[in-house]
């Protein structure tokens, strides 16, 4: 079939397009329930067949993956998988989108935030980007091969899995044995650089913090300030673990060498202290009884997490081996979130599909961003090894970036629906 037939059926359904989108950010703010009910219509209405999954995050097995509950939403979240069963002898294919974004906040927004409303070519919209327009992608490329005759002879599944807040979606309808030859994660990039980029890799993320103790002064005066000190300001240690943080970083700067990262931002690891908390406000005389630090830190995708994990851990207590104090009373590390790092080589094929699908519709070749960490693009790899890419069309303002009055660029939008129809001939047969 010639995909230019499926172009002019996706040109033709334009504003059918832009109106379910539409749909979507008005259902939105009626609840997870109600948004997946309204996708798994979608779904249905171009030949899948659907089911339901319903879990708390803490029961889906994770692999090279970790959480505590303080960073996950403790409710059952909605996932649901379409299937579109092919005619036999292809190659499967999953297209995988999230259907939840990040809790609703209306402030700094000036444009409503569930009414889809266009204004110079975009569609503004709470989660309109992140990832509502994906799941439309999926449908409305779907429809338009139907329309134009077109059967896979692979099977083609449509997933729209909870994803923020650790959710952990794509991992629970795999584990449920959903597989496929390959996945695209069909999500519009934060970079505001739309189907000029792909993702074929994702750092790695820990998210940890240290808990430092310290020691009143042995005297009982209201005032500390005079003798403090005959105590230990747990604040003067963080201080000294900082440093020793610094340190740690500059070595793995130094060592820890991913050529995509170095050349972009000259290198391949980072950590970040991004929080430090000790006594009150308004108590500025008392020495604090401990000092906690807030640490981030990515990895390339060749480093393992588990062996990095426990490093980190060696390090720490070694620190606290080099200060009298610390070494009665040791640094503790408290494990928040961890995420391995993969990496699709750019000759593998469903890379090559995709890149082959956005130059014949955008007339430019796209590069790979290597900027992102912890992106949906590495469960597909770590549960079942399934080569997974990501694209998306131009968006901005994504709350998940801090963004207000998050937007879709609408003719964008409808080259992504081309993409992924085109990618799905291309790969299904």
């Amino acid at each position: 079939m010639n995909p230019s037939q499926v172009y002019a059926k996706i040109d033709e359904n334009r504003e059918t397009s832009i109106n379910r989108l539409r749909e979507l950010v008005k259902v939105y703010p009626q609840g997870e329930q109600e948004l997946q009910d309204k996708v798994a219509e979608l779904f249905e209405e171009v030949g899948c067949k659907v089911d339901y999954l319903k879990l708390l995050p803490t029961t889906v097995q994770l692999h090279k993956e970790f959480a505590v509950e303080e960073a996950i939403d403790m409710t059952k979240r909605i996932h649901i998988i379409g299937k579109i069963e092919g005619t036999g002898n292809g190659k499967s294919l999953i297209l995988i989108t999230h259907p939840d974004a990040d809790p609703i906040d209306p402030k700094g927004w000036n444009i409503p935030l569930h009414e889809g409303i266009i204004k110079d070519g975009r569609m503004y919209g709470w989660a309109v980007a992140d990832d509502l327009a994906g799941i439309c992608m999926m449908t409305e490329a779907v429809e338009a091969l139907n329309e134009s005759g077109f059967k896979p002879k692979g099977d083609v599944y449509l997933m729209s899995a909870s994803a923020k807040r650790n959710a952990w979606g794509i991992a629970a309808l795999l584990r449920e044995g959903y597989k496929a030859d390959a996945a695209l994660y069909v999500h519009p990039a934060e970079s505001e650089l739309g189907l000029k980029e792909i993702k074929t890799m994702t750092s790695g993320l820990l998210k940890f913090r240290i808990v430092i103790e310290g020691m009143w002064p042995p005297k009982t005066e209201f005032v500390q300030v005079t003798f403090n000190h005959l105590g230990v300001n747990p604040i003067d240690k963080a201080m000294y673990v900082i440093d020793s943080l610094k340190r740690f970083n500059e070595e793995r700067i130094r060592t820890v060498v991913y050529e995509p990262l170095n050349k972009e931002v000259g290198r391949g690891t980072n950590l970040l202290v991004t929080y430090i908390n000790a006594g009150k406000p308004s108590n500025l005389t008392d020495l604090p009884v401990n000092c906690t630090i807030g640490v981030g830190l990515t990895f390339p995708p060749h480093e393992d997490i588990d062996e990095l994990v426990k490093k980190v851990e060696k390090y720490i207590q070694e620190v606290s081996m080099g200060d009298p104090w610390l070494k009665e009373h040791p640094a503790k590390i408290e494990w928040i979130q961890g995420t391995q790092g993969v990496e699709m080589p750019m000759d593998h094929p469903i890379v090559e599909t995709i890149s082959d699908a956005i130059e014949d519709v955008t007339g430019e070749r796209p590069f790979s961003n290597p900027l992102y960490s912890k992106s949906d693009l590495r469960t597909p790899v770590l549960i079942s090894n399934i080569p997974n890419v990501g694209y998306g069309p131009l968006a901005g303002d994504l709350s998940t970036t801090g963004g207000f009055e998050e937007w879709v660029d609408l003719d964008d939008y409808i080259r992504g629906i081309k993409v992924t129809a085109r990618a799905i001939m291309d790969w299904c047969g």
